[in-house]
């Protein structure tokens, strides 16, 4: 739900829009909203006489403050349910030292896929579901690096069927810097 910052008539600093999600409120300069939406009236409401009403939408607030609302996906579902549950994808050489304390079950983890990289090179992707975990890896070991949602291999990963990532030799993503 979003409606217009009144308080922005008064100030110019202050952000035109007031965004509401998930019982969360943001303050963004602009909206851009595609996809179907409908009013809410509340007259009796001294702040807000009216609301635009989205349902089943994915918020993302760029680094320009402006919120761009998109239709929510399933696959966007678990993504989000898996960050509220601290669970966070990591990317690892075969034989490193994290490979060897998740193996020896240090860690509780998600199943191993494999991508093949550039030149023969191998790489392991999984998900450390504990977000403690994470903290006492991250300081533990330095032989791995966390994968962000918006990487072609964070998303390769929930579609893999048999285990195995298809190396793009194009995508930035690539992980040239293991060494």
């Amino acid at each position: 739900m979003f409606h217009f910052n009144k308080k922005h008539l008064e100030d110019q600093t202050i952000p035109m829009w007031v965004l509401k999600f998930h019982g969360e409120t943001y303050y963004v300069n602009h909206v851009e909203c595609n996809i179907p939406w409908s009013t809410k009236e509340t007259p009796d409401n001294s702040h807000t006489k009216g609301s635009i009403k989205v349902k089943e939408v994915l918020l993302v607030i760029d680094e320009n403050n402006e919120a761009k609302l998109t239709n929510l996906t399933i696959i966007d579902k678990i993504r989000l349910r898996n960050q509220k549950l601290g669970i966070t994808r990591i990317m690892f050489k075969p034989g490193s030292d994290i490979h060897k304390a998740l193996v020896a079950k240090e860690f509780k983890h998600s199943p191993f896929k494999m991508i093949s990289g550039a030149c023969t090179t191998t790489f392991i992707i999984c998900d450390l579901l504990n977000k403690a975990d994470v903290t006492f890896a991250t300081l533990k070991y330095d032989t791995f690096r966390i994968v962000q949602p918006n990487e072609t291999y964070y998303q390769q990963y929930d579609n893999a069927k048999d285990g195995r990532i298809k190396a793009d030799y194009h995508d930035p993503d690539t992980p040239y810097e293991y060494s």
